[in-house]
């Protein structure tokens, strides 16, 4: 077996960060306001209203208690509506708060974050790949993807991990190494491109053991494999 990525992955390696960032930007200062200087973007799972209760509760004190100046965009779950979290927003108290439009999601704009946080949305790989800080979020026990384990991110389970977590971001994208990543996803940017060949390559004939057969990909050299990320 050749792993080849993850196919729907690929549009990563086209995203434009700074139009993503201008996209943030908009949503927390309408009108030409100051935007925060760092946007945290919550990838939202479609949990029951005590359960995306206590998470806005664990985010928006650990946003407050951070170091440095931070906003919190919500981007919805596609089966979830902008209007699940209407009385999510009145809550905000001083930190500035927005919610994506439900057809954007966090898929639309995690490239211009400083941090993502999610329980289990797979859009923590997309961001641990794009080397932004990822926060799995929730109390103990609760379902992740276990990118911590991995060290791919930060297990925040109250709300002094989330601060801790966010006063430690940077600018800039964090370096992981390619090891860490390739356990969780091996991708390298143009996975469609090399799984259509791989698909296509006729089986070789004979009878020997399949353990002698040439597997699909496998002649690929990893120095062929980057459309890098932008």
């Amino acid at each position: 077996m050749h792993v080849l990525g993850q196919p729907r992955f690929d549009v990563l390696a086209g995203l434009s960060r700074q139009a993503q960032r201008r996209y943030l930007e908009k949503l927390l200062a309408p009108g030409g306001r100051r935007a925060p200087a760092r946007i945290a973007v919550w990838a939202c799972q479609p949990f029951s209203p005590d359960h995306l209760n206590s998470h806005t509760d664990l985010l928006l004190d650990g946003l407050a208690e951070a170091d440095g100046d931070w906003g919190l965009v919500i981007a919805p779950h596609p089966a979830q509506g902008a209007d699940a979290f209407n009385a999510l927003v009145k809550r905000a108290g001083g930190t500035p708060l927005a919610v994506a439009d439900p057809r954007v999601g966090a898929r639309g704009c995690l490239a211009g974050a400083d941090a993502v946080a999610s329980a289990y949305s797979t859009c923590g790989i997309e961001a641990a790949l794009l080397g932004i800080p990822v926060l799995e979020i929730g109390p103990p026990g609760e379902r992740t993807l276990s990118l911590t384990g991995h060290g791919l991110a930060t297990r925040c389970e109250a709300t002094g991990d989330v601060a801790e977590a966010l006063s430690g971001v940077r600018g800039g994208p964090t370096p992981i190494p390619r090891a860490a990543l390739d356990a969780v996803c091996r991708w390298r940017g143009d996975s469609a491109a090399r799984i259509g060949p791989a698909h296509h390559r006729p089986r070789p004939s004979g009878r020997g053991d399949d353990s002698t057969h040439h597997h699909p990909g496998a002649a690929a050299s990893p120095k062929d494999e980057g459309a890098s990320v932008r």
